[in-house]
């Protein structure tokens, strides 16, 4: 239960901290939802040979799933033991909606790992928006499964091409996979985990896994650490000598100059440009276009900001075989689009 760089170390076993007779995610794995936790010794030798991967990696990547989230209030999928569930925070009185919450530690030591070359770019399935919010730059965030904070990228049962494209880059060049709070139960996208775990040791550091719960690839995994995501984020940054603000109580965007913007794409076809550019208006009531992604060709109108500084915008889907309709939804576009 410690990964390949365990093997012949003689440690303890991680201890079980729940139990629980139910799948971690039935639909898709007959993995049980127990928890377990590595004992502290044992963590802190696994936290020093994590730091060691990440130094001795060219190419690292992060595939983080819902686990990632949940000490900022937010649920995951595979949890299913009630004492776990209940003394977690959620979304409700305590934190506000979805929508608004804040990047916890786990967050922000990413976005460190990032601004010091330590990692490339992170494979995000969940669809919040925290590590753009802790200071991640959009362009190296790939929200392959939807983001809530790009109307182009709703999710659904499509993943959108330049987004797959881009995953299916990564998993043959990437040399390190963190896999950070994600079940790893089969969905298409775990092949960023699965294809680096069979490099080590020969072409690469391999699969380091960070969960409560086993996976189907703790087998081949160069690591595996069982403990909270936040509590291991802290303890790598520390090792590495990095420094983890405070947490923020609440987000706000910087203020703009003015709500008209001209961003470096092609207005035509939606794509990042080197040589033309295409101006975007923000204000209130302004009308916009959807050049790529599931809503491609729809329209939309610009709201209201919300509190955090996110625009709200409308986006009227058209109909397939129905002439003239439209069904309205509501979206957000997210500040850190602009600030990038």
């Amino acid at each position: 239960m410690h990964g390949r760089m365990g093997v012949g170390k003689n440690w303890a076993l991680p201890v079980t901290t729940a139990v629980c007779d139910k799948k971690s995610r039935p639909e898709y794995t007959n993995v049980s939802s127990n928890e377990y936790r590595d004992v502290p010794e044992v963590l802190q030798k696994k936290i020093q040979l994590f730091a060691q991967a990440l130094k001795q990696a060219k190419n690292t990547i992060a595939y983080t799933g819902a686990g990632l989230s949940v000490s900022s209030g937010l649920a995951d999928y595979a949890t299913k033991s009630p004492e776990s569930l209940s003394s977690r925070p959620s979304v409700s009185a305590e934190r506000g909606s979805g929508y608004l919450t804040v990047p916890n530690k786990g967050h922000r030591v990413l976005s460190l790992l990032h601004h010091n070359n330590l990692l490339q770019i992170v494979f995000n399935q969940n669809h919040d928006g925290l590590l753009q919010k802790a200071g991640f730059p959009q362009h190296a965030v790939n929200e392959i499964h939807g983001s809530w904070f790009d109307p182009s990228n709703p999710g659904g049962n499509v993943l959108r091409s330049d987004l797959f494209d881009q995953l299916l880059q990564f998993e043959q060049t990437t040399d390190l996979c963190l896999a950070l709070g994600t079940s790893l139960s089969g969905l298409n996208a775990d092949r960023l985990a699965k294809t680096p775990a069979l490099k080590y040791p020969k072409s690469g550091q391999g699969l380091i896994i960070v969960a409560l719960q086993q996976t189907q690839l703790d087998n081949i995994c160069s690591l595996r650490i069982f403990a909270p995501l936040d509590e291991v984020m802290e303890m790598l940054a520390k090792e590495l000598g990095l420094k983890v603000e405070e947490e923020e109580k609440s987000y706000k965007a910087r203020e703009f100059e003015g709500e008209v913007f001209e961003l470096p794409y092609d207005g035509k076809t939606g794509e990042y440009s080197k040589s033309k550019k295409v101006m975007l208006d923000l204000r209130e009531g302004a009308k916009v276009k959807i050049l790529r992604g599931n809503f491609e060709g729809s329209r939309g109108v610009v709201g209201k900001k919300n509190e955090q500084g996110c625009w709200n915008v409308k986006i009227f889907t058209k109909v397939e075989g129905m002439e003239g309709v439209e069904i309205p939804d509501d979206h957000l576009l997210g500040s850190w689009w602009i600030e990038e």
